[in-house]
């Protein structure tokens, strides 16, 4: 296999703060509170827009940079109310797809622990277009449910973590920057994973390519 193409990653509808230390209903109790956590959704709305392109272009980097011929996929056609049931068999390719969902994306901080740090979950699936056949898929979990680098989970950046909420809201462009370290160790673990399960890319191809 030395060709993959990459489905636009679709952005997730929504990014969660939870805070599980704070028992259940005090967190948000006041209005005040909850306009403040409303605020911050807003101020986070470009970063939750842009996690999509930008997993995207890590993803179609860190595959070239293990030796495929990477490319993102035009012409995918996406249900409006569910954009990431795709018909595999209508894409215009025949090479393998790479499929990514966003399954959970936000900032967590643990019942034992006073910080924040980012929560990024996602499924990942290579597969043949024309008969759904799966090549590689996982779940990885960066940040937050992360249980030691393995293949399927990333420790957060440890340049990226705030003591309150208070904090997180402050700094916008801080937790933005967060999300991008995030994408990126995602983009550099799918890529090579991939490459440990389907083997190294064939001499040939690398010196075409």
């Amino acid at each position: 296999m030395t060709r993959i193409k990459v489905i636009p990653v679709a952005p997730i509808a929504k990014m969660y703060t939870e805070n599980k230390s704070v028992p259940l209903g005090v967190l948000w109790q006041s209005l005040a509170d909850r306009i403040k956590s409303s605020d911050f959704d807003k101020r986070m709305e470009t970063a939750r827009k842009d996690m999509g392109p930008k997993l995207t272009a890590a993803l179609v980097r860190e595959l070239t940079a293990q030796g495929y011929d990477a490319q993102a996929l035009d012409g995918v056609v996406r249900p409006a109310d569910s954009p990431d049931s795709i018909d595999y068999s209508l894409l215009l390719t025949s090479d393998p797809v790479l499929h990514i969902y966003l399954n959970e994306v936000g900032m967590y901080s643990a019942r034992f622990s006073m910080d924040y740090i980012p929560r990024v979950n996602l499924s990942a699936f290579l597969l043949h277009p024309s008969s759904g056949d799966e090549i590689y898929g996982e779940d990885i979990r960066y940040g937050a449910d992360a249980d030691g680098n393995t293949s399927g989970s990333i420790p957060a950046d440890p340049r990226y973590h705030w003591s309150s909420f208070n904090e997180l809201y402050d700094q916008p462009q801080q937790v933005a920057q967060s999300y991008e370290a995030a994408v990126d160790a995602l983009a550099a673990k799918i890529a090579a994973n991939i490459r440990v399960r389907t083997g190294p890319v064939p001499k040939a191809a690398v010196a075409a390519h």
